[in-house]
């Protein structure tokens, strides 16, 4: 088919992705029957609320509601379904009793949404393209930059494979919208997801909550812990970025991230703010090892001199903020409240100086 075409075709006609970017990556999806894709996109999306949506609006109007597809490989008259699969799952649900079951769905609510459906289940629009190709520039967009996006580990596997595909880093960025240094650090992370679970490396956590292992590998003591290079380097898909050596380092950085459930080894980040300690942390040999041997991320943060950079920086916010409150409290040197609130001031300088043994000039 040379270009897109609208169309209304039956349920049974259209069929779940096996290569959609929402699916996690430690499964060979294409070797799996419908039903296993079904139970999954259940177990991953909130289909409740779409089935809610579409038993009570139906599935209209026409061509917005399309879902977008291709011509199926072994059979002209089926299609797989590129972009929609969570509205194709959720009618799958709520057209085919088998479909219920295959996914374990039991849920009463489920049987009343059934009954209150209304959508003709043999005329569902699609959007017919030629090819896979012909839709990343729409998917790049809407599901990474654009109005519906991704969760971060399928942003990274849609991002790999167009990296695969042959394309530049230049390139993918253009086609999603973004910039190089975004493909970067998602194909970059994709690439040590990949090798870590390769390597025997539990990634369940990993694949449930990608977003943080995404943003753990920016400090420069996380890269250098786990012997990444120059991240400004990569103009394709990275192959193994993590060095033979630093695989073990590799598994304790996903430790400290996420916990161990089994072994009752919790993790030592809590807040997005802690990545960046974590850095430092392991930056820090002394620290590093107090950290790995106690994990308390705040006491080996300060064994590392933490506390004291971050005294720095606020010292170094302090002044001029101080200056400026200085400057604007001389028109109201007879206001009690406002001399109040500088003799509160006044009191904690100079017990600050006292402490460091600071005298005035």
């Amino acid at each position: 088919m040379p270009e897109e075409g609208y169309r209304e075709v039956p349920l049974d006609s259209l069929h779940l992705d096996s290569d959609n970017p929402r699916l996690p990556g430690d499964t060979d999806w294409a070797a799996e029957d419908e039903g296993q894709l079904l139970r999954e996109f259940s177990r991953r999306y909130n289909l409740i609320e779409l089935a809610r949506s579409i038993a009570d609006k139906g599935f209209t109007p026409r061509h917005a509601e399309a879902l977008l597809v291709i011509e199926h490989s072994e059979n002209p008259e089926s299609y797989v379904v590129i972009e929609g699969n969570r509205r194709l799952a959720t009618l799958k649900l709520l057209a085919d009793p088998g479909s219920r079951r295959a996914a374990g769905i039991t849920s009463p609510e489920w049987l009343d949404l059934v009954s209150k459906t209304s959508v003709d289940f043999n005329q569902i629009p699609v959007i017919v393209y030629p090819d896979r190709a012909a839709l990343d520039d729409y998917l790049g967009f809407r599901h990474i930059t654009g109005p519906k996006p991704w969760r971060p580990e399928a942003k990274a596997r849609f991002i790999a494979k167009l990296l695969s595909a042959g394309e530049s880093v230049d390139q993918v960025a253009r086609r999603i919208g973004s910039n190089a240094r975004t493909v970067r650090r998602f194909a970059e992370a994709h690439a040590i997801y990949t090798q870590a679970a390769e390597s025997g490396i539990p990634m369940n956590d990993v694949e449930a909550a990608f977003g943080l292992f995404y943003n753990a590998l920016d400090p420069p003591g996380v890269r250098d812990y786990i012997g990444l290079g120059r991240q400004a380097d990569i103009e394709a898909s990275p192959e193994s970025p993590v060095p033979s050596d630093r695989i073990e380092n590799l598994r304790i950085l996903i430790e400290l991230l996420y916990g161990d459930s089994p072994s009752d080894i919790r993790a030592v980040i809590r807040e997005s703010r802690d990545l960046r300690r974590l850095g430092q942390v392991l930056a820090n040999p002394s620290a590093r090892a107090n950290l790995l041997r106690d994990r308390d991320l705040e006491r080996a943060w300060r064994v590392s001199g933490g506390g004291r950079d971050e005294l720095l920086g606020l010292l170094s916010d302090l002044y001029p903020r101080l200056a400026e409150v200085n400057g604007q409290a001389k028109e109201y040197a007879e206001d009690q409240e406002i001399r109040t609130r500088v003799t509160r001031i006044y009191d904690l300088v100079i017990e600050m100086a006292s402490r460091y043994g600071v005298n005035g000039p």
